[in-house]
């Protein structure tokens, strides 16, 4: 696939994913911002960490930086959220795999098999754990769009510049 018309897909997906949010209506918009609180507060914290003032109403979509940051500051709260719900998934992943091969397979009389009858409970409920975190990693879609085009606009504008 070239790259214009790798541009133009990329384009329309999200022409599509901006007329699906302007469809969400008042009701929708309120349940995104209940849902995205969490992801909303490591943007908060993130502000704080580098000392920035920032404003926020609870149950907003999103933080409003009060003072202009810099393209390195933007990027680290745009991407906090995600590196923290993602680093959070991949311990809890981590600590499956370990638990499963340290402690629960060398105690298993049969083969696999009997992994699924076998198992502690609280293996099932870590790996789920692991799941949401995962998943609810990709509220974080948005800011991954914005700190790429932070990150390769200002690449372009330093093209076009000589």
């Amino acid at each position: 696939m070239s790259e214009q018309h790798f541009g133009e897909a990329v384009k329309r997906f999200f022409s599509s994913l901006a007329k699906l949010q302007g469809g969400l209506g008042p009701m929708g918009r309120k349940l995104e911002g209940c849902l995205l609180i969490p992801h909303e507060l490591l943007h908060l914290l993130a502000h704080r960490l580098i000392g920035k003032p920032c404003r926020y109403r609870w149950g907003e979509p999103r933080v409003t930086s009060l003072t202009p940051l810099s393209r390195r500051e933007e990027l680290f709260v745009l991407l906090m959220p995600l590196a923290i719900t993602w680093g959070i998934s991949l311990g809890l992943y981590l600590t499956a795999f370990f638990t499963l091969v340290y402690l629960i397979l060398p105690e298993l009389t049969s083969p696999i098999h009997s992994y699924w009858h076998d198992v502690p409970r609280w293996h099932f409920g870590l790996l789920l754990l692991a799941m949401l975190f995962t998943w609810y990693g990709g509220v974080s879609t948005r800011d991954i769009v914005m700190a790429s085009r932070l990150l390769f606009g200002a690449e372009r504008a330093q093209e076009r510049r000589h």
